[in-house]
């Protein structure tokens, strides 16, 4: 098995435990990576790919989606009372 093969069904498996396990904040961090990666490629994967050359609205749409997202699923473990 290929290095990124290996790394992405590991991360799979890490991500099913952690949301059986109710620990949601991992999701979050996956969301915040793509939001990083997003912005240093400048293209984004919603249902089909966006480039922010293209479709400047959507991308920004989808990057704000994503870091509200990252934050909630954090802000869910480790602030409880707040969500």
């Amino acid at each position: 098995m290929k290095t990124g093969r290996t790394k992405n069904f590991a991360a799979f498996v890490v991500l099913i435990t952690s949301t059986v396990l109710g620990f949601y904040s991992l999701w979050g961090v996956l969301f915040l990576y793509w939001t990083k990666r997003s912005l240093k490629t400048k293209h984004a994967f919603l249902l089909s790919e966006v480039s922010q050359l293209e479709d400047p609205l959507l991308f920004w749409l989808i990057q704000i989606a994503w870091i509200a997202l990252g934050l909630l699923m954090i802000a869910a473990d480790f602030l409880p009372g707040w969500s």
